[in-house]
């Protein structure tokens, strides 16, 4: 009698859960059609697995492929990443076959559409700042890509200054002085340009060194305060 009261309780509890899968909806459709995991509100969400034509396991939103998960389309092709509202969005890798051969796309995707190596969102990265008390880089967006630049400015006294011994190193571009400034322009990317020079503090002779990598087209201003 036992044994028959705890089967009828499975039963019912299997009954509850298939009911509770086939109301709970997943909205998009090439994945829509037998879905295990949480429910709210009659939508996927939470980490669950959903079986179409295609297969998601991973995080869902509001019935949405939603944070990290793995879609694998119904011609074996597969993409392991993040996701945002249903779109491929952030870091991921795509594993494709291509006449006959296996491939890997690695890196950045935004708005479903592989984006690059490099993060959309980062214009540009600070890898190195020595000797120099205070920095600022500020960044206006242009539309062609040709029309990219980025002027340096050393304050010291809070006045521009340059150091006799400034050396630039970049990896492309042209360099122009404007007056006490100086500007690169004309460079392909990413662009990266170390900045080195000496000041005399005192009685000593601080060695200072800045390296930035620019990204992504744009009109950049940095400043290095040793105000």
């Amino acid at each position: 009698m036992r044994n028959l009261i705890l089967l009828i309780f499975c039963l019912a509890l299997l009954q509850s859960i298939s009911a509770q899968s086939d109301s709970c909806s997943v909205l998009t459709s090439e994945i829509a059609g037998k879905y295990t995991g949480p429910c709210k509100d009659g939508l996927a969400n939470g980490k669950g697995k959903s079986v179409g034509e295609d297969t998601y396991t991973g995080s869902f939103l509001n019935g949405l492929p939603h944070g990290k998960g793995k879609y694998t389309f119904r011609n074996g092709d597969e993409f392991k990443g993040y996701w945002e509202n249903g779109q491929k969005s952030g870091k991921g890798s795509f594993k494709y076959i291509q006449n006959g051969k296996k491939h890997t796309l690695s890196g950045y995707w935004k708005n479903d559409v592989y984006a690059g190596a490099t993060d959309p969102d980062v214009t540009y990265r600070v890898s190195q700042s020595t000797g120099i008390p205070v920095f600022k880089v500020e960044e206006i967006a242009i539309e062609d890509v040709r029309d990219s630049k980025i002027v340096f400015s050393i304050q010291r006294a809070f006045s521009d200054f340059l150091p006799r011994d400034l050396k630039i190193e970049k990896s492309s571009g042209q360099v122009t002085q404007l007056g006490r400034k100086f500007m690169i322009s004309q460079f392909s990317l990413p662009l990266q340009c170390e900045i080195s020079y000496t000041l005399t503090v005192g009685q000593t002779n601080l060695k200072c060194r800045f390296i930035v990598d620019i990204l992504q087209k744009g009109e950049y201003t940095v400043t290095l305060d040793h105000n």
